[in-house]
């Protein structure tokens, strides 16, 4: 495929911007579209993992994330608030032995930076109205601030999220389920946190698990299986101010095909499932990144091939790892309070948890 062929991205967020990124470090020139007026203002995915690094590092965007970011070197858990066990990053076998814990908003807004300086900005205030496909081009109609107009393109990219207006306009099913417990998250400034700012730290009491993101000193993000999370923080928990809160729902969907004639699928609009480990955004990224390689070797009829059973995969880990946190039954409580402290005293079983957490249990992708 040659740098001349013309790309739309539909979709400004982290996976848009990214496949955006790559393309044009390979001579593509694409228009990138995004309904919205700028970046997400909420700080939404956190965790940027060592695979994610591995990926943008190429791009110059990956010195920029640590720098601005907070390294969480592990996560404790606590049981009735005695600690029961640890996850330490510093047995993940790769240089970069750290997550990365960075607003969203901030991430896409230094790839945005990033495109700027190769040349390219994001068409904000602009949607995909509806599109069609054959075997000349896709036939696109933008609707903008000016107006509708027609917009030809060689290639279709959707990284415009769960609710993906081009997945829809595909036909293609979203198969999957969504869980009918109610989840809930706040973004809190903090007079008072017992624990360092380095660490996650999971609370188990009862049925009611409460985990903690840091963000930076003092400020962090909350989250529970129960929708009223702020009336069931940890005691040692002293809240300064609330900056944002929500409640939501966890599903578990995946697309049957990433692609369809000139249309590919990335992030959310091809997956979603559950926020544990943080591997959404960092999936949807290495799907961007993935993408762009292969539309340079000229062998986008891979892309499915490569993608699909790496997004099963993460789908069933996560999903996994949603029940064990969450099913507070008496084999559940046993598993997290014995016999997962012992194994985890084991480094080789250190190494394998990390490794999942950093999202290097998949396939090396083949241009790292």
């Amino acid at each position: 495929m040659t740098p001349d062929t013309s790309i739309l991205i539909s979709g400004g967020g982290p996976v848009g911007l990214t496949v955006a990124v790559k393309l044009m470090r390979r001579g593509f020139q694409p228009v990138i579209i995004d309904d919205d007026g700028e970046p997400t203002p909420e700080s939404r995915a956190l965790a940027v993992n060592a695979r994610t690094l591995d990926i943008l590092e190429p791009s110059g965007v990956t010195e920029r994330i640590i720098a601005e970011g907070t390294r969480i070197n592990g996560m404790i858990f606590l049981k009735d608030a005695k600690e029961t066990m640890r996850l330490e990053m510093r047995y993940l076998p790769h240089r970069f032995n750290f997550m990365v814990s960075l607003p969203q908003s901030r991430t896409e807004e230094l790839l945005i930076d990033r495109l700027g300086e190769l040349g390219c900005t994001v068409n904000w205030f602009t949607e995909l109205r509806q599109f069609e496909q054959n075997e000349n081009g896709i036939q696109c109609e933008l609707q903008s601030k000016a107006g509708t107009k027609e917009h030809a393109s060689q290639l279709l990219i959707g990284a415009d999220g769960a609710h993906s207006l081009v997945r829809k306009s595909l036909g293609l099913s979203f198969d999957g389920e969504t869980e009918p417990q109610a989840f809930s998250l706040a973004d809190v400034t903090l007079d008072d946190w017992p624990f360092p700012f380095d660490h996650g730290v999971i609370h188990a009491e009862a049925d009611r698990i409460v985990g903690f993101i840091p963000i930076s000193e003092g400020h962090g993000r909350f989250v529970s299986n129960y929708p009223d999370l702020l009336n069931h923080l940890p005691p040692s928990a002293k809240v300064k101010d609330v900056i944002w809160e929500s409640a939501f729902k966890i599903s578990y969907r995946q697309v049957e095909t990433y692609q369809s004639g000139r249309t590919f699928l990335a992030g959310d609009a091809a997956h979603i499932h559950s926020p544990v480990g943080g591997r959404g955004m960092n999936l949807g990224i290495e799907d961007a990144a993935t993408l762009a390689w292969l539309m340079e070797q000229g062998k986008t009829d891979d892309y499915t091939a490569m993608r699909h059973p790496i997004g099963a995969q993460v789908l069933k880990f996560t999903q996994t790892q949603t029940e064990q946190l969450t099913q507070r039954g008496a084999f559940q409580r046993f598993l997290q309070n014995t016999v997962a402290p012992l194994l985890l005293k084991v480094p080789a079983i250190q190494r394998l948890a990390v490794s999942r957490i950093a999202g290097l249990e998949t396939p090396h992708p083949p241009w790292l």
